[in-house]
């Protein structure tokens, strides 16, 4: 007689425990699919060890390779080159250029100094060396550059102000007070600059111009002053007359002069030179006559004894 398990289990007997066969299906697959994924899992882990070292050794070589061939600075510049090359597609290269100053140098000059275009990348643009470059063109003095992002470079610069026209060799320059050549000029273009003329008048226009300050009426008759021997100077005048003055002490014999004209008139006479090159006298020469006029200086030392300075001129004898 079949009881149910009902039955049974309020009598508390216990039921067999059977398996039905689904469930042992599902067991065995399960223990089936965990165990070969644990295992390839391991050979993964491994395998991408070996990857890792395979491609840190492969890399090692190629760096030590480039160093020992000394092709490391190509390398870096070839990457270099790739990130400006970037910056500047992203908008960081130059694309505009102020320049605030400029009255002589032209924009050729001042843009061949500066070598700044759309290929640059402004944050790495040399601001030193762009500098310098221009500092290296005649009429700039000095000069500013700076970068202002994303895409600008300003240039501020103070240029050289135009002093005087030299003239030697045949060729005119405009000069400036330091006596730099700024450029080639043709005197007419520069009327109003007063106009030195030889061998080293450029480098010693502003001395003489000095000295000659204070005789404003004297200055204001100078059409031109020669340099001669690159030891002193010969003035000469809007009339002709010329005004041979000494090494040194040119003040002092400009004052002599000076007196002269003011008790003479010796500048108004018809006269062709003043040799002011002796201390002690002042020499004239008329015009379309050889004999020489010589005129004693208030003040002067004795005629048998000359100054210094200019005794080694007296000896040479005229300039």
């Amino acid at each position: 007689m079949r009881r149910s398990p009902d039955a049974l289990l309020a009598r508390g007997v216990a039921l067999p425990h059977r398996e039905t066969g689904a469930m042992t299906r599902f067991a065995g697959a399960l223990c089936k699919k965990d165990a070969p994924k644990s295992l390839r899992l391991g050979r993964d882990r491994i395998r991408g060890k070996w990857f890792l070292l395979a491609g840190v050794f492969l890399l090692s070589g190629l760096v030590y390779g480039a160093f020992v061939g000394g092709q490391t600075q190509r390398l870096f510049d070839a990457l270099h080159g790739g990130i400006d090359k970037f910056a500047v597609a992203a908008g960081f290269g130059v694309k505009r250029v102020t320049v605030e100053g400029k009255t002589h140098a032209t924009d050729a000059d001042i843009t061949t100094a500066l070598q700044a275009g759309p290929s640059n990348l402004t944050l790495a643009f040399d601001t030193d060396a762009a500098k310098a470059r221009l500092e290296s063109v005649p009429w700039v003095k000095h000069a500013q550059v700076m970068r202002l992002l994303p895409s600008t470079i300003q240039v501020v610069i103070e240029e050289r102000v135009p002093y005087g026209i030299w003239q030697n060799r045949g060729q005119t320059y405009v000069i400036d007070s330091d006596g730099v050549v700024l450029a080639p000029a043709l005197r007419e273009a520069y009327g109003h600059l007063p106009l030195v003329v030889g061998e080293g008048a450029g480098k010693r226009a502003a001395a003489l111009l000095d000295t000659l300050a204070p005789f404003s009426e004297l200055k204001e008759q100078v059409v031109a002053s020669f340099r001669v021997g690159d030891r002193r100077w010969t003035l000469q005048l809007a009339s002709g007359l010329e005004i041979l003055l000494p090494d040194d002490n040119v003040a002092e014999a400009l004052q002599a002069l000076t007196r002269l004209e003011a008790e003479h008139g010796v500048l108004d006479r018809n006269i062709a030179a003043v040799d002011l090159r002796l201390g002690d006298r002042v020499t004239v020469r008329l015009r379309d006559e050889a004999p020489a006029m010589t005129a004693p200086v208030a003040g002067s030392p004795a005629p048998e004894a000359p100054t210094a300075s200019t005794k080694r001129v007296a000896q040479k004898g005229s300039t």
